[in-house]
């Protein structure tokens, strides 16, 4: 016999098999018992749920002829075999996406009038229901509202809100929910022992996490995976199935809170030199924030999040270093990202300018981020705690200690010796003062550069500017061009004058919006 992959080979066969949906088999098991059959269901659920695994269990149930005290068939009698195996023509099942004109619905209706010809009940099971036009709905209208006695209808879909009220009106509805990962995995596992299939316990909860809620999916996923001669590990779902390795997520999503942009951009250059998927690791950082912003704002976050105690630890640790703003101003960036890479030629620039955007968001010039930005500056306000520069940006002046430089004599005369001294110190920092020129001028040393480049490197270089403060016995030092220094004005506004500009501003526009 030909191989049969396990999802099928697994397909429920009775209601208890149907793993996570309890509430909708008790119930259609107690209409069973008590000989309450209605004529048209209407199953909703996303894939892999078990709606079409449960619409062929109740067309069996229906038609059992030595049925189950609980409900159940039989699956022993002529009728449950023949309806396993096919042979019974009295349970249709259509698919309404290739079947979906008035055409189709019209053939269906005058098939109905005629009884079933080997079992009780003629069950009609259409599958992708929402699929029908609304010419074929009119068409079912009136024969789902008064059927034959003889028949049965089970609608399934994935998009419930596509099927007119009309027709759900006329159904018994029933929704199907996400499998969870924990039933999922206990599935999974009885599945692997009965099947002999060697498999590690982290590797079937990852099958599970990408199962999504799909029972269907999680077993084509361990199917997949089956063919190694070895044990199943984490590694070899995560190799085999194109994800991000979770190490990897880790490790780029901590120094994007960090704000290290060269190093989370590495992260991503390594997750895509091994063939990850652009917008699937996009997506791996956006539900990994999302599992941040639960652990930041959740306190049963171990309940909502189906995670080990040591990612737990690891996400809430991670938590307290992102601000709640950090962390949702990350989500929507990500989010935004994934809807442009879709259309984009190059998604991977895409992602590079969303990781900036995160580390920087002083570049992100939309509404959102400059409101969030001001919002920060008016709590400083009210606070009293200005921001401060970071280490990171380029610093025009750098203040020593003025109380004290006021009381120390000027710098030496010939810079010429404390450029040379400080080239005995730090070679590969000196020569950023070649053709540097240095004025005395109200308790300040003012370094003049030629270009504005060297000396946005100056200012970044501690090391450099650490010597220049011991050369300069303690006295102010600024770092200026011969441009800067001309253009100098002498009313230069105070910080928190520019704060309140600036929140003028925004209150402008957003009453502009």
């Amino acid at each position: 016999m030909s191989y049969q992959a396990i999802y099928r080979k697994w397909r429920p066969i009775v209601f208890e098999d149907v793993i996570g949906q309890s509430h909708i088999t008790e119930t259609l098991k107690n209409e069973l018992v008590n000989n309450k059959v209605a004529h048209a269901y209407l199953f909703c659920g996303t894939r892999g749920t078990g709606k079409t695994s449960t619409a062929k269990i109740f067309s069996r149930a229906v038609n059992c002829e030595t049925p189950e005290p609980n409900g159940n068939p039989c699956n022993k009698c002529t009728s449950c075999i023949g309806t396993q195996s096919g042979t019974i023509i009295d349970i249709i099942e259509i698919d309404a996406a290739s079947n979906n004109g008035v055409d189709d619905i019209r053939k269906l209706r005058d098939e109905i009038a005629y009884t079933p010809a080997n079992v009780k009940y003629k069950v009609y099971i259409i599958d992708e229901v929402h699929m029908l036009s609304t010419g074929a709905f009119n068409a079912l209208l009136k024969t789902l509202e008064e059927p034959p006695r003889h028949v049965i209808f089970i609608l399934a879909t994935t998009e419930p809100h596509k099927i007119p009220a009309t027709i759900q009106s006329r159904c018994q509805r029933f929704d199907f929910r996400r499998i969870s990962n924990h039933h999922i995995s206990g599935r999974l596992a009885e599945i692997a022992r009965t099947e002999e299939i060697k498999i590690s316990l982290d590797a079937i909860k990852l099958i599970a996490v990408l199962s999504d809620g799909s029972m269907r999916d999680a077993l084509s996923i361990l199917d997949l995976c089956s063919g190694i001669t070895g044990e199943i590990t984490k590694e070899y779902v995560e190799k085999l199935t194109g994800i991000t390795g979770s190490e990897i997520v880790f490790k780029t999503s901590k120094a994007l809170i960090s704000g290290d942009i060269s190093q989370a951009i590495a992260y991503t250059n390594d997750a895509i030199k091994t063939g990850r998927e652009i917008t699937f690791f996009a997506e791996e950082l956006l539900g990994f924030f999302r599992e941040l912003l639960i652990c930041k704002i959740c306190l049963t976050a171990s309940e909502i999040l189906d995670k080990s105690k040591e990612d737990l630890e690891y996400l809430t640790e991670l938590s307290k270093k992102a601000t709640e703003e950090m962390i949702v101003h990350s989500i929507k960036t990500f989010s935004d990202t994934l809807a442009v890479c879709k259309w984009a030629t190059n998604p991977r620039i895409i992602l590079e300018t969303a990781i900036v955007k995160i580390c920087k968001p002083e570049l992100d010039s939309t509404n959102e981020a400059f409101a969030a930005r001001i919002k920060n500056l008016e709590s400083a306000i009210v606070l009293g705690n200005l921001p401060v520069k970071t280490k990171d940006e380029p610093t025009d002046a750098v203040a020593i200690d003025n109380k004290k430089a006021k009381d120390k004599p000027k710098a030496k005369d010939d810079w010429a010796l404390t450029v040379e001294a400080i080239r005995t110190q730090d070679a590969a920092s000196a020569p950023l003062l070649n053709d540097t020129e240095c004025v005395i001028q109200d308790g300040c040393a003012n370094i003049i550069f030629k270009e504005a480049t060297l000396k946005d490197f100056a200012c970044k270089n501690e090391n450099l500017v650490k010597l220049l403060n011991n050369s300069l016995h303690g006295l102010a030092i600024k770092f200026a061009t011969h441009t800067e220094l001309d253009n100098k004005q002498n009313d230069k506004s105070q910080p928190i004058d520019e704060l309140i500009a600036k929140k003028t501003y925004l209150d402008d526009q957003m009453t502009i919006y």
